[in-house]
């Protein structure tokens, strides 16, 4: 079970804005990354440190979230660096998707889930069952929960530790 304070986001949140294209230089590291998370979302973002410091635990979304651009990795890397642990949305664009796989963050589909929150919410999220419970307002909504290769991705920290994991073990990987 995880717990937190969400972030409602509008739709179509484009991945140029999430982290600006000035601050793609900065190798992939969730810390730095982190420092420009949602600079060209809202103003109020807009400087070092602007959305971490505000202590989300989960992105609330509605239609496209992650969208257009490049499979840029800054982005699904400064949202865990900023304290993200899962993001639920309507859809996601489908580069970001992956990322956020290999990353093993959660990105979940729930369709009309940003009707049910608003910014400032706690929420709880099993992802085992697929239970989001917005603890404030008392309401439950229900996705599905992680495929197993999925969850097992994220449950080592990403794929590329899922794979090291499965070689040192000998175990085949698929």
């Amino acid at each position: 079970m995880i717990k937190g304070k969400c972030w409602v986001a509008d739709d179509y949140v484009m991945s140029y804005n999430m982290i600006l294209q000035e601050y793609w230089t900065a190798p992939i590291d969730p810390e730095e990354n982190s420092k420009w998370v949602m600079a060209g979302v809202d103003e109020a973002f807009n400087k070092e440190n602007g959305f971490k410091d505000q202590g989300y635990t989960f992105i609330v979304a509605a239609h496209n979230f992650a969208g257009g651009g490049k499979s840029i990795e800054h982005v699904v890397a400064g949202l865990m660096g900023a304290g993200i642990k899962a993001v639920f949305a309507d859809s996601f664009a489908r580069l970001q998707f992956r990322n956020a796989i290999n990353y093993g963050l959660p990105f979940v589909t729930c369709k009309d889930i940003v009707k049910g929150f608003e910014t400032g919410d706690e929420l709880s999220y099993d992802p085992a069952t697929g239970a989001i419970e917005n603890v404030t307002k008392g309401t439950e909504f229900n996705s599905v929960p992680a495929a197993p290769f999925v969850a097992d991705v994220g449950a080592a920290g990403g794929l590329m530790n899922f794979v090291r994991d499965k070689i040192a073990k000998g175990e085949p990987i698929g």
